[in-house]
């Protein structure tokens, strides 16, 4: 919706069956000539406590009188109306049930209207219920646009009151931190906010932002290492954010992303440390650095395997505190941050043959394995609907009907049962083969064998072959055949220990016949030196 040259967004209204008052405050909120919210709201969700009586018939009664009111006096300007029962036997006034289900409801809403502004109605329920809607707007609960709002009766607006009225109460948590945070220099394949840290569910991912909570408050670098597209950059504003190591809420923070160094290492040190005025051809005026910008704050580092090794040594004192020189300038500087690194090499691979080991030594005190997507099975759905959602808004495109693929059962089975080693960056492929297909006018069928193709092939990532530094280190060998029997005998292996010795089972993990898995056993076994570990 635009207004002159203003952009408004389209709304939807959350809010509580009013059992006293009825329709008259989703009224006024609605159809108020002062309202902000007028000819705006597309949806009204009410809650309502489904409760045995005699409360549940009181709230039953209200709620039929609501929607009832509610579509004779808006008539065909009435927006949908989206019915959320609270089955309960909880008290109205206990606020950790009543916040429970509220936190589903934001969760919902927002997964029904990605990029809507949400604005939740304080004024019906009880005060337990206006405490908890207030303490989730506040902090941050969910993302994206949200308002609290309040509604004035008869009596309040002759008395002067506006009729609608939003409440500005937000508390600096580190949710609200997270969620206004922007990294500096970031890709479209991730901008910081790729998971939702309040709907967070499989254990692997779980355990990730554990460990960096854990982490937080002390001034040591982190390493961050995991597969290309796995949100490491979320990760390291997730950090931040869980800090005390940042500055003004809602600012963009220093980001090095060190793969535009590769060919140029001078730019690299001015980048970093900054330049005095001649101190090479071009420049023309004095710069400060990244390091000093990032005095106080949390400084990241992308693709630190790429930043050369005399940056890599000037970094080292830095980060030690023994302070940095400007390109052409004599005078020690100093800077307080926290180092946060991130790669997709392995950290042998980073010790071997490419960071210095010193400088390895001080950023990788403590190191965090990222979780792949296949390993958070869980969170997939909110994935594609996060991925989905802004991969249309970058596209600036808007098909009809795009929605309906964001829970779409065959989309997320094809996500579930896909190894997706592109991690995050299959989604995104998928979700622009999908825009694609139904920008033009594709059958549903077609579009969503578009978007499944578009994941790529259904290989294992990396096919789960040994890094080459590890194989190097292994050299020279006595006997190359028994080497890789030795590796046919550990898939075998692992197969039967997933599948608690069902050989059927076995041979589907492996994605291969019976008859030959059965075969290869035994081949395994009367070669293995004493066959303890294979299956009979």
């Amino acid at each position: 919706m635009t207004t002159g040259d203003r952009v408004v967004l389209d709304a939807v209204l959350v809010s509580w069956v009013s059992v006293n008052h009825r329709a008259a405050p989703l009224l006024t909120a609605l159809h108020a000539p002062k309202s902000h919210l007028r000819s705006r709201v597309r949806c009204v969700y009410i809650c309502w406590r489904e409760a045995p009586a005699p409360d549940g018939d009181r709230e039953r009664e209200a709620l039929r009188e609501t929607i009832s009111e509610l579509r004779r006096e808006l008539a065909s300007h009435c927006p949908e109306i989206v019915k959320l029962p609270w089955k309960t036997s909880a008290s109205p006034t206990d606020h950790a049930a009543i916040r429970s289900f509220a936190e589903q409801v934001l969760i919902r809403v927002r997964g029904d209207n990605p990029d809507s502004l949400i604005a939740v109605h304080l004024s019906p329920g009880t005060p337990a219920m206006h405490a908890v809607w207030l303490t989730l707007g506040a902090t941050g609960f969910i993302s994206g646009p949200m308002e609290l709002i309040q509604t004035s009766d008869i009596r309040g607006q002759v008395a002067g009151q506006p009729p609608v009225q939003v409440i500005q109460f937000d508390l600096d948590t580190w949710l609200r931190r997270y969620r206004t945070a922007s990294p500096q220099k970031t890709g479209t394949d991730d901008d910081g906010h790729l998971w939702d840290p309040a709907t967070i569910k499989s254990p692997a991912l779980r355990e990730a932002l554990r460990r960096l909570t854990e982490w937080a408050p002390l001034r040591v670098p982190v390493l961050l290492i995991g597969e290309r597209g796995t949100g490491k950059t979320t990760l390291a504003n997730f950090l931040r954010a869980m800090s005390p190591f940042q500055k003004a809420q809602g600012s963009s923070w220093p980001t090095v992303v060190c793969g535009q160094f590769r060919v140029n290492p001078q730019l690299a040190r001015s980048e970093l440390f900054g330049h005095a005025k001649g101190a090479f051809t071009g420049a023309t005026r004095a710069r400060e650095g990244l390091l000093k910008k990032a005095d106080g704050d949390t400084l990241f580092f992308d693709e630190i395997a790429d930043l050369d090794q005399d940056t890599q040594r000037l970094l080292m004192a830095a980060i030690e505190g023994r302070g940095f020189q400007k390109l052409g300038d004599g005078a020690v500087e100093y800077s307080n941050f926290r180092l946060v690194c991130a790669t997709n090499r392995p950290l042998t691979e980073l010790r071997d043959a490419i960071l210095d080991s010193d400088f390895l030594d001080r950023i990788a005190i403590f190191v965090l394995k990222v979780p792949a997507l296949r390993e958070c099975r869980e969170d997939l759905p909110d994935a594609w609907r996060r991925v989905l959602t802004a991969t249309t808004r970058n596209a600036g495109v808007s098909p009809e009907g795009w929605q309906t693929y964001i829970a779409h059962p065959t989309m997320l089975a094809a996500l579930a049962n896909h190894p997706l080693s592109g991690n995050f960056r299959d989604l995104q492929r998928a979700a622009y083969h999908l825009l694609s297909a139904l920008c033009a006018a594709r059958p549903k069928e077609q579009v969503l064998e578009d978007a499944i193709a578009a994941l790529g092939p259904r290989l294992s990532p990396q096919r789960a072959l040994p890094n080459v530094p590890d194989l190097t280190a292994l050299l020279p060998v006595d006997d190359f055949r028994t080497q890789v029997q030795d590796y046919e005998r550990a898939w075998l292996n692992a197969a039967l220990s997933k599948a608690e010795g069902n050989k059927s089972e076995a041979a589907r993990l492996l994605g291969i016949p019976r008859k030959t898995f059965e075969n290869r056993l035994r081949v395994c076994s009367s070669e293995d030196s004493d066959g303890s570990e294979l299956g009979d």
